[in-house]
Order: structure tokens, then C-alpha cells, then sequence
């Protein structure tokens, strides 16, 4: 059995294997008890039939929260102009819902909404 890095292990009274940590993990707060998760983002709110510019430099783009649909495509492109590599196309007038997206881009993150549908993009560095 393998175990963990920074690790120990002992025999309960009924033979059981414990395993006990002897390091941190990431994001954990001894002192507080808990244990911190990050999603950290910047999120963009895009309304209208538009390009928007959403993020420059290297990013994720983690999630697009879609509101309301319009009868347009989104389409998500790795630049800061609607042009270059495309990274995720929403068909027109898709569900409501949250699109978990998780693309990282290198140049920029733009989104052109070719209808006036209401999202929000989340992006992270």
C-alpha cells in the first residue's frame, strides 16, 4: 500500500490501519479547523448582441453562466479579437443553465453573443 507523502501510519486495538497526516495540505487552516477551497474567477456580464473582451493573457475560462438564450451562436475564440482558435461554440438558443467550460487560453479570451442572450463568463488566471 502506498501512502501518501508527509504520512504516518498506526495499528488500531482492532487491527485497523490509521493513517495520519503529518504535513498541510493545501489551503489548510489548523488553527481555524477548516479547510479552504478556491474557485476564484473574474466574472464578465455580457447582455447584448456584442464582442466582448473578456480577458488578456493566459486564463481559464472556467464556466459561462447562460441566463437567457437569444437566437444566436456564442462562440468563445483564444485572442483578444473575434478571430484565431476557437474554443467552445453555444448553439443558438440553448438551455438555461451553467456551461462548465474549463479551456485555457494564451492570447485572450473573447466571446462574440451573435444574439442578445444574457451570461456571465467566468474566468481564472
Amino acid at each position: 500500500m502506498s501512502l501518501p507523502l508527509g504520512s504516518e501510519t498506526q495499528l488500531s486495538q482492532n487491527g485497523a490501519r490509521l493513517v495520519y497526516l503529518t504535513s498541510l495540505m493545501a489551503g489548510e487552516d489548523i488553527n481555524a479547523n477548516t479547510q479552504r477551497i478556491s474557485d476564484d474567477g473574474t466574472a464578465t456580464y455580457i447582455s447584448t448582441a456584442t464582442t466582448t473582451l473578456v480577458a488578456t493573457g493566459r486564463g481559464v475560462l472556467k464556466r459561462i453562466v447562460l441566463g437567457e438564450t437569444a437566437a444566436g451562436t456564442i462562440t468563445v475564440y483564444d485572442n483578444i479579437t473575434a478571430t484565431g482558435t476557437v474554443l467552445a461554440v453555444l448553439k443558438a438558443s440553448i438551455a438555461e443553465q451553467t456551461y462548465e467550460i474549463g479551456a485555457s487560453f494564451s492570447v485572450g479570451c473573447t466571446i462574440v453573443t451573435a444574439g442578445a442572450s444574457k451570461l456571465t463568463a467566468i474566468v481564472g488566471r
